[in-house]
């Protein structure tokens, strides 16, 4: 049965992404305007804007760290303008602008790990939303990046063989290694950074991830022990592939608040989410786990026909539930600001469970 859900998940994502490229345009509501406030020398938004700070513009660009392209969202000051991502997919960014402090205060930082032979900008839906909500996100290309690109590298080809899906009892610790470590440069890299150092709490840093970035995330958390990274503090999984930390039991390993993601057309991963042996039960709590309804495995990537964020939100509930889902789990983690939502069931969700403290 593993090797038909797996086999499920890789035709699934092959076929989906191809529409990724068509989201995210202008955004509905205030933003802060540049002109109303005067950032100071270190690029904080000034004590007497507080009341409006949350309102701040995003900005957008692309780094390189250690060869992989990195699409970074953050908190300006900086007039926005509508940006391409790519042809019929854009956004109002701020490109290339200074990033900001928020209040006077440093912002978390969210690094993003994408599906294989996904990329950067893969789930702009969730990352630049995130980003909108005062986090600096950031988002590696990693080596297996293929279908879709944040930066177009001519002559640049994923590897050409890959560990099975079929056989997670085969992943070990080495297995996708150069995605950890595409992770942790990035963390290392920014808050040394000149920029972005005096932005980034380095004590509120969290990771997400889609499928195989899911994979990535969830070793970081301590599923693969010798990948765990204390910087990292809370970690949200998306249509996660777990199977090989289950095959080697090492879930229970993971110290770290956690969310689960999945949906009920997602048949190649979220039967192993739930049930008495699922990922869910191995974690320690602070533990949860949504199942969006008729959602498959690409639910958490760009909405295909729409063009705008705006509209993906208007005509997408799961979008906006696994925006306001994610976001207050790390608002609730990494904020540390109590979320109502995170303690109730949505009537728009297929199942919702928690664990907060110790059965």
């Amino acid at each position: 049965m593993r090797r038909v859900f797996a086999l499920i998940v890789v035709l699934v994502a092959v076929a989906g992404l191809v529409h990724f490229a068509r989201r995210r345009a202008r955004q509905s509501g205030r933003m802060l305007r540049a002109e109303h406030f005067a950032a100071s020398s270190t690029g904080e938004i000034p004590e007497d804007a507080q009341s409006e700070c949350t309102l701040a513009a995003v900005g957008y660009r692309v780094l390189r760290v250690h060869d992989r392209p990195v699409a970074v969202w953050y908190p300006t000051l900086a007039q926005p303008q509508n940006h391409e991502y790519r042809q019929g997919f854009s956004s109002m960014l701020a490109v290339n602008a200074a990033p900001a402090a928020v209040c006077g205060k440093k912002v978390p930082l969210v690094v993003f790990s994408h599906g294989d032979y996904g990329c950067g900008l893969q789930s702009v839906a969730f990352t630049e939303e995130l980003a909108r909500h005062n986090y600096v996100v950031a988002a590696p290309d990693h080596a297996d990046a293929a279908i879709c690109h944040t930066e177009v590298e001519p002559g640049k080809h994923p590897p050409a063989r890959q560990p099975s899906v079929f056989k997670p009892e085969t992943w070990d610790e080495k297995t996708f290694v150069d995605r950890r470590d595409d992770v942790e440069a990035l963390i290392t890299e920014l808050l040394a950074s000149p920029e972005f150092a005096p932005v980034i709490d380095a004590e509120k840093i969290g990771a997400a991830g889609h499928s195989l970035g899911g994979y990535t995330v969830v070793g970081l958390a301590g599923g693969w022990p010798s990948w765990r990274d204390s910087r990292i503090r809370a970690v949200l999984a998306l249509s996660p592939y777990v199977m090989p930390f289950q095959v080697k039991q090492t879930l229970g390993g993971i110290r770290v608040p956690l969310m689960y993601q999945g949906g009920t057309l997602d048949v190649g991963i979220t039967p192993f989410l739930e049930g008495e042996k699922g990922a869910f039960a191995a974690a320690n709590p602070p533990v949860y786990l949504l199942v969006l309804r008729q959602a498959a495995h690409l639910a958490w990537t760009n909405c295909g026909e729409y063009q705008t964020t705006a509209s993906c939100a208007a005509g997408q509930t799961n979008m906006r539930l696994i925006d306001e889902y994610g976001i207050a789990f790390f608002d609730q983690y990494l904020k540390h600001i109590a979320q109502p939502v995170l303690q109730k069931k949505d009537a728009r969700l297929a199942e919702y469970r928690f664990r907060v403290a110790p059965q």
